[in-house]
């Protein structure tokens, strides 16, 4: 659904003359109303919304007065955008698009595939998880259309991203996984990150989850703080629901 602090439905945002749109790709726990205000006012004359799938995102192209500029995509949702990124420039001729991430597995993907696949190349790239006025300044230079790469991108994926369960005998025949549902939407945990999810998503406090994995309180908190910086949620509630969504029986392996 279209979201912002003035517009409700698709209807009443786009039904008078010509508006040039930056939409956001994404819920609003990733894109809250201050970053949709923020990139109006360094953007100028243009309007910022929200929706939340990638359907909206159809829908809202489909409708000739709303002249989409940008597009700003959570990282959870690029496989969802990939799988109809074709279609999708079809219908959002001239506009740029933009990943805005808080995995670093994702945007290393994608930067690996850009010189695979030429039509990625034109996907620029916005970190989320910097202070405010760093961020600020990263996203004038989106905005101006500008493709940057921070330095933590650069270089080889680091064994335990690209393959965590086995040894890799041979460094230089090495590649980065293809770009696909599963590498974007599964973040790079390790094997301690996804137990102590596990355990936080049954209920369990750090103190029992130390007792029942032989480990310091202090060293559980330290895996599921890095657990909830990787898979871009707020707390543990948030770490638990997401565990709990991407179990096998729901159709996602972690």
């Amino acid at each position: 659904m279209l979201e912002h602090d003035r517009i409700n439905t698709l209807g009443p945002a786009v039904t008078a003359e010509t508006t040039d749109f930056l939409v956001f790709l994404g819920s609003a726990l990733v894109f809250p109303n201050p970053i949709l205000r923020l990139a109006e006012q360094e953007a100028g004359r243009a309007q910022a919304v929200r929706v939340s799938s990638v359907i909206d995102l159809f829908l809202l192209a489909r409708n000739r007065s709303a002249a989409i500029k940008k597009v700003f995509i959570d990282d959870l949702l690029l496989a969802d955008t990939l799988n109809s990124f074709d279609e999708l420039c079809r219908n959002l001729k001239g506009a740029d698009w933009i990943l805005a991430y808080r995995d670093k597995n994702v945007a290393r993907h994608l930067l690996a595939e850009r010189t695979r696949s030429p039509h990625l190349a034109q996907i620029l790239l916005l970190p989320m998880s910097l202070p405010i006025c760093p961020w600020a300044s990263m996203l004038r230079l989106v905005l101006a259309g500008q493709f940057i790469a921070p330095g933590d991108l650069i270089g080889p994926i680091p064994d335990e991203q690209t393959q965590p369960e086995r040894h890799d005998p041979a460094p230089s025949a090495r590649r980065a996984p293809e770009i696909n549902a599963e590498t974007l939407t599964k973040p790079a945990l390790t094997r301690r990150e996804k137990e102590v999810l596990a355990l936080v998503s049954q209920g369990g406090r750090n103190k029992s989850i130390a007792h029942q994995m032989s480990l310091s309180e202090h060293t559980v908190k330290l895996h599921l703080h890095n657990a909830i910086t990787k898979i871009g949620v707020r707390n543990r509630t948030e770490a638990a629901n997401w565990y709990l969504s991407r179990q096998i029986g729901g159709g996602h392996e972690i």
